[in-house]
């Protein structure tokens, strides 16, 4: 009788463990069901949007940045050849 009362309570044990991850992994589940409500729309980006793409017919504000001429020149050569090599015509 004592063999069949410890298989019982080794069964009944198991059945709660298993009724506890079940119920785990479904909570789970619908839990992720309503996050489509709370992702955030992303804008569309236009090419009016000035501030980011700045003024489409202007010349590219980078290239407007002006270095002072060292004594030899080497600075003013070595920035045109960058930005000849970066911006070919």
């Amino acid at each position: 009788m004592g063999k069949i009362l410890s298989n019982q309570l080794k069964k009944l044990k198991y059945m709660k463990t298993l009724t506890k991850f079940a119920l785990a992994i479904f909570i789970f589940g619908f839990s992720a069901c309503g996050l489509n409500g709370h992702n955030n729309k992303a804008i569309m980006q236009t090419t009016e949007n000035e501030r980011i793409y700045g003024d489409l017919n202007g010349k590219a504000k980078q290239l407007a940045n002006k270095y002072e001429d060292d004594a030899t020149g080497k600075t003013a050569e070595k920035i045109e050849k960058i930005r000849q090599k970066l911006y070919p015509r």
